[in-house]
């Protein structure tokens, strides 16, 4: 489905907020997650949205976003319910109240911590060997971090699923798991990666990620290569640590799950859910 412009004036509180990145390891994050989306947010009121970030569960600006086209190419905005329906006020409050509960919390998010999960939990492990250094280091990095620590998707998808309503779970989004082919693995530029990767590196709370390797001849796509213990133990580390007596099975060809593990939970899976109905694109892509 194509999304139509509209003006951030029509975005109301509750909104989802889909992002598409600009960079290779946004690429890679939708990549992993068979989507055109690598991140995930939500509006409070005019001009406010909350989102987890690299210094934790943060609000800012929706104009400030808006502008930000160095780093984002679209945002897509989903409303909970049918078309032209919505949340009542009992049911914004008490959705407003659960996400601002989470301000201040110590979840600080970056793309190499979200990269390793995504991947982890989908199993989305065939890279091409010049890249498999990067699948390396997002994985140990997972294992090395906080193992509550929330990817975006998963802050909204528990913002809606455990706000206090009446009754208890009315906002619990729908998770439907389709089984999709598999996307090709994409284009990347090594001189892009290795400067996003060490400001990635640079940020992060984890100093002891490793620098980046030097550039390969060519970098090729993903296809057979020889099994890699050391990804596949970390990659079964984060799945039982991330992992919930009410989880899914993605290898199953269609499933609606209303209690998901939330862990797994991608911004792709609102886009898809029938609790959520495509509003428009306040971003357009370029």
């Amino acid at each position: 489905m194509t999304a139509s412009a509209i003006p951030l004036s029509a975005v109301r509180p509750g909104d989802v907020l889909l992002h598409g990145g600009v960079g290779p390891l946004s690429d890679l994050i939708a990549w992993a997650s068979n989507s055109i989306y690598s991140h995930a947010a939500m509006a409070l009121d005019a001009d406010t949205m909350i989102e987890a970030g690299a210094t934790g569960v943060i609000t800012r600006p929706m104009s400030t976003r808006l502008t930000d086209t160095a780093h984002y190419t679209l945002i897509d905005v989903y409303r909970f319910g049918p078309p032209g329906a919505g949340l009542n006020a009992a049911q914004l409050a008490a959705l407003e109240a659960k996400a601002r509960a989470f301000l201040g919390t110590p979840y600080p998010l970056d793309k190499l911590f979200e990269l390793g999960v995504v991947c982890a939990v989908r199993s989305q492990l065939d890279w091409p060997e010049p890249l498999r250094w990067l699948l390396r280091v997002a994985l140990d990095h997972v294992v090395e971090s906080d193992p509550n620590q929330m990817v975006c998707s998963e802050f909204v998808y528990r913002s809606y699923a455990e706000a206090d309503t009446q009754p208890a779970g009315a906002l619990r989004p729908v998770i439907e798991v389709v089984e999709q082919k598999p996307a090709p693995f994409p284009h990347i530029d090594w001189i892009a990666l290795i400067e996003e990767y060490e400001d990635a590196r640079h940020h992060s709370v984890n100093r002891a990620l490793p620098a980046a390797p030097s550039a390969p001849r060519a970098v090729g796509t993903a296809g057979p290569t020889a099994a890699d213990p050391h990804i596949a133990a970390q990659a079964a580390l984060i799945r039982a640590r991330r992992a919930r007596p009410a989880t899914r099975s993605l290898a199953v060809k269609e499933i609606i799950d209303p209690f998901p593990n939330t862990a797994t939970v991608s911004p792709q899976d609102f886009a898809a859910s029938p609790s959520f109905s495509l509003l428009g694109r306040v971003l357009p892509s370029t």
